[in-house]
């Protein structure tokens, strides 16, 4: 069905393959990527620090705690939360790129290993996720980082719980960020718009359900209710801190990330959209390579420049 669309030929050789939402298949790729990742980031080892962080619920998620070399002192920070339909782990490009963040921005990036459905149902992985944050923010003088220079940001499933963070952070706690970095965010449980569909057999998907994977995540279907801070166009989007929203044209989530951007805007947020043409879902990490790819990742990482020279009042 992908070749009635006009995706750019960087992204052609990208495979659809279905995507197991069962329990045994998702315990074995989760096991693949553990050994993956901890073999991959042994090239970053004199950048990477492990650490754990305290949940709400007693629970100790695993961050990285990224830092280039020779860094500032009291230098910005991004809280980041990979994506993953919220069931897979990280892959090995999401650090990757986080490095990239790191070194280029000039900041520390935490990165977050959050809690995963099915086995743990929302909220278990958002509460890891905002619990990064506080801990980031308390730890500020420790980890060498301005307060005020605080931006959360997330890819895919992780855009949306970066989304989250945001409207929590300044809605419940009054925490200013400087900033959220979300690319190819979901934004919405309703599963309600046309590239839902249109999209949903271009590679990488095969098939893709949006519903499954929210029922997935929240342990129940959305259509009986979603609860606050799971869905982020059906929370208060008001007072955030600025945005970067950046979409790929033949994904599933183009559209939904589209009405929030405008959402936020009506909101008076201020908003940076980057409309990505001939791109796929996960373009950037599975042809890392491609001159869009590189681009896109310009783009973020002028974003954060730019937030991390101003200083949340």
């Amino acid at each position: 069905m992908s070749t009635a669309f006009n995706i750019h030929p960087d992204f052609l050789s990208i495979k659809a393959r279905p995507m197991s939402l069962k329990r045994w298949p998702l315990a074995v790729m989760t096991s693949l990527l553990s050994t993956v990742n901890a073999l991959h980031r042994r090239k970053f080892k004199t950048l990477i620090v492990k650490e754990t962080i305290l949940s709400s619920d007693g629970h100790r998620a695993p961050v990285l705690i990224i830092k280039p070399e020779k860094l500032i002192a009291s230098a910005p920070a991004l809280v980041y939360y990979h994506g993953g339909a919220f069931v897979m782990k990280p892959a090995p490009q999401h650090v990757e790129n986080a490095v990239r963040y790191a070194q280029e921005a000039q900041c520390v990036v935490i990165f977050v290993e959050y809690r995963l459905a099915p086995k743990h149902p929302f909220p278990a992985g958002f509460n890891d996720c905002y619990a990064a944050l506080r801990w980031t923010i308390s730890n500020a003088s420790k980890l060498g980082i301005d307060q005020r220079r605080v931006v959360v940001g997330g890819d895919s499933a992780g855009g949306a719980l970066a989304a989250a963070v945001a409207q929590k952070a300044v809605h419940e706690e009054r925490i200013k960020l400087c900033g959220q970095l979300l690319i190819y965010p979901v934004a919405d449980a309703d599963c309600k718009w046309p590239s839902t569909s249109a999209y949903a057999d271009v590679p990488p998907f095969k098939a893709a359900s949006p519903l499954a994977i929210w029922e997935a995540y929240l342990g129940q279907s959305p259509k009986t209710g979603v609860p606050r801070y799971a869905s982020p166009i059906h929370g208060d989007l008001s007072g955030l801190a600025p945005a970067y929203v950046e979409l790929a044209e033949f994904d599933i989530l183009h559209d939904e990330g589209d009405a929030y951007a405008k959402a936020l805007l009506a909101k008076n947020v201020e908003v940076e959209v980057n409309d990505t043409q001939g791109t796929v879902h996960g373009f950037d990490l599975l042809a890392a390579n491609s001159g869009i790819s590189k681009a896109a990742m310009q783009s973020r990482i002028q974003f954060l420049q730019k937030v991390f020279g101003r200083r949340a009042s």
